[in-house]
């Protein structure tokens, strides 16, 4: 079974949605969070499940549903790790 690996970036990407909801709920910046980090580890028993964003880069993303527009994780597997770089709030700039 291939081991998530959670970049630095994908970290301070879940930090400052954390913050960002800290300031208006906290019960639902926790419950954001742990939403994120449970579907991301998910993808040790099915990684390649996510779409497809860049065929050659080996980029793909998947979506965190939670609230109105959710969140989206990008990621790549490489051999038996599944490597998650990014987390975008949905409505967020990001490649495709």
């Amino acid at each position: 079974m291939p081991q998530v690996i959670w970049s630095p970036t994908a970290s301070r990407d879940i930090d400052r949605h954390y913050n960002f909801l800290l300031t208006r709920d906290a019960t639902v910046a926790a419950k954001v969070v742990r939403e994120i980090i449970k579907t991301g580890g998910s993808l040790a028993q099915s990684p390649y499940r996510g779409t497809i964003v860049q065929q050659k880069a080996g980029l793909r993303k998947l979506l965190v549903s939670f609230g109105k527009y959710g969140y989206v994780i990008h990621y790549t597997v490489i051999e038996e790790e599944v490597i998650i770089l990014r987390v975008y709030q949905g409505r967020e700039n990001r490649p495709n």
